[in-house]
């Protein structure tokens, strides 16, 4: 789990260092300390650290999804188990001593992994509520409605991770989050 957590902070960190880099490039455009041609020559520099980012996030969130997905499998084989030795000793085809040491094991496996499940659904609930990857807008708003997603357009379906319960990470520009934050 720890390196979970390393890279969901080494990723937070070169974010909020991207939006400093941001904020500072947009001050010194709005005061006239620098011309369109260099605002534009950092600001591509920006956009491209933060897409950076966000691949980053995007496969950290996949690698996250699929290990919640094998834990979840493995609670619900050792859930199988447990039930299976339950019935086994009230039937009495697995004798007491047996039956305790198999349910102590299954029992410390099913707590290991349904722990474990739940910080890595906090992970990635935490990132994706609160500290926002992503959201960091390098390139000037259109409002444009021809650029609205179509229905039957690829952007719409849905992958197999997304029938985890975890949250996804959340798309937000930079005034979005200044607002919220305010």
């Amino acid at each position: 789990m720890i390196s979970w957590k390393h890279s969901f902070k080494k990723l937070e960190e070169e974010y909020e260092t991207a939006k400093k880099k941001k904020q500072a490039l947009d001050n010194l455009m709005s005061v006239g300390k620098i011309s369109q041609s260099t605002y534009d020559l950092f600001n591509v520099e920006i956009a491209e650290a933060v897409t950076d980012i966000e691949r980053q996030q995007k496969t950290l969130f996949e690698k996250m999804n699929g290990k919640m997905i094998e834990l979840k499998e493995q609670i619900r084989t050792l859930e199988i188990l447990l039930a299976n030795f339950e019935i086994q000793h009230v039937t009495g085809e697995v004798n007491e001593e047996t039956y305790q040491r198999e349910i102590n094991v299954i029992s410390m496996g099913l707590e290991t992994s349904r722990k474990e499940l739940d910080l890595i659904k906090q992970a990635v609930k935490a990132v994706s509520s609160g500290n926002v990857i992503g959201e960091l807008e390098t390139e000037p708003q259109t409002l444009d409605s021809s650029e609205s997603k179509e229905p039957g357009s690829t952007e719409n379906t849905q992958n197999e991770s997304e029938d985890i319960d975890a949250p996804k990470p959340k798309e937000m520009t930079l005034e979005s989050k200044e607002e919220q934050q305010a």
